[in-house]
């Protein structure tokens, strides 16, 4: 089976991908944000809530173990582009892999409840502050409904050495959708980012590796990002027909385990062709004015096209050499960042790289 391996130079992409394909990378499988209020008990605490009930569940649908080393977990807060908080993905206890068919929970450090805390595999760092698995700072853990995260693989031997791959985006990085991204699917439930407990649908076999277009449209008849297209709710902080919060409610039964996986299982995914491809590809001047030139050394690429967040494009075709420079009309392109996609001649490799046009 031809597989396709897609690379992020970019902290945000352009193109939505499907995620329909066979499991090679580990991918987000549970989302839970609850609205639990702060000094009250729930679901047999073991202490009074702090607020921040809050997991990430990730799942390894590949035919062996994977090293957690090279894994971060990020946060992109109420619709920055650029990344607030980044932790590695380290188990408290024990060998620092995740088995195939096994999941891995991450879990808000100040996570008072006794569904997260049985499952943790890793509480986060507080909220800004350093620590020996933070990148920047800590504080994954305190998502909202309106923050975007993003799981990643760097091509190093530990997480923020190499280049780092987003394998898996939760929600729309450079969007803030108010409350929350939120869809009906096609049994007329919300599915919402929002004081909810999602799992991943179980044909859903790899994670989404390019940013999609901004959520549009109502929760009836969205455009752009669909919520409900690879997720589904299990359980609200809002009973069914109800109008009335009840944080008590809201169930995490689904968290440690993504049994229902009905995906291919396949190989790992290896990155050292993908970083190969990227690294012989450059685009100059940048910033850039009129025109734009890319230079490609090493590597045979198919298609280049220069994208904008609605989706208006630009495209080149190269000569499909391994040494070659292309020069890009931008004369007509207004001021601001662009991102230039580059899909290598067998259609295998894709990468995307950043263009400012001034």
């Amino acid at each position: 089976m031809k597989k396709s391996y897609i690379l992020a130079s970019a902290l945000i992409l352009t193109a939505a991908t499907t995620s329909f394909g066979q499991g090679t990378e580990l991918f987000i499988s549970e989302y839970d944000e609850g609205a639990h209020q702060s000094g009250v008990s729930y679901n047999g605490g073991t202490s009074n809530s702090t607020g921040n009930e809050r997991a990430l569940e990730i799942f390894n649908p590949t035919t062996g173990a994977v090293n957690l080393d090279s894994y971060s977990i990020r946060r992109y807060s109420n619709g920055s582009t650029a990344v607030s908080e980044e932790e590695k993905l380290k188990r408290t206890t024990g060998s620092n892999v995740l088995n195939s068919a096994d999941v891995f929970v991450y879990a808000n450090g100040e996570a008072t409840i006794t569904p997260i805390l049985n499952n943790a595999d890793q509480l986060g760092a507080r909220y800004q502050v350093p620590g020996p698995n933070t990148l920047q700072t800590g504080g994954v853990g305190y998502f909202n409904g309106n923050d975007a995260l993003a799981l990643v693989r760097w091509t190093g031997a530990t997480a923020g050495q190499g280049t780092a791959v987003l394998v898996d985006i939760f929600g729309v990085i450079g969007q803030d959708p108010g409350t929350s991204w939120s869809a009906q699917d096609a049994s007329a439930t919300l599915v919402t980012s929002a004081n909810q407990s999602l799992i991943r649908r179980p044909s859903v076999s790899m994670g989404t590796r390019t940013n999609p277009q901004p959520q549009g449209g109502t929760p009836t008849a969205r455009t752009g990002y669909d919520i409900s297209a690879e997720w589904q709710s299990y359980s609200s902080a809002f009973p069914a027909g109800s109008t009335t919060v009840d944080p008590a409610s809201q169930s995490y039964a689904r968290l440690g385990e993504h049994n229902d996986y009905a995906g291919p299982y396949g190989t790992y995914a290896p990155l050292k062709t993908l970083e190969k491809f990227n690294s012989s590809i450059s685009v100059f001047p940048n910033p850039a004015s009129g025109q734009a030139f890319v230079q490609i050394k090493g590597a045979k690429v198919g298609s280049v096209t220069v994208l904008n967040g609605l989706g208006q494009t630009i495209t080149a075709q190269p000569r499909g050499l391994n040494e070659e420079t292309v020069s890009l009309d931008i004369s007509r392109l207004t001021p601001g960042l662009y991102f230039v996609q580059f899909i290598s001649q067998d259609g295998q490799l894709k990468v995307y790289k950043e263009l400012m046009v001034k």
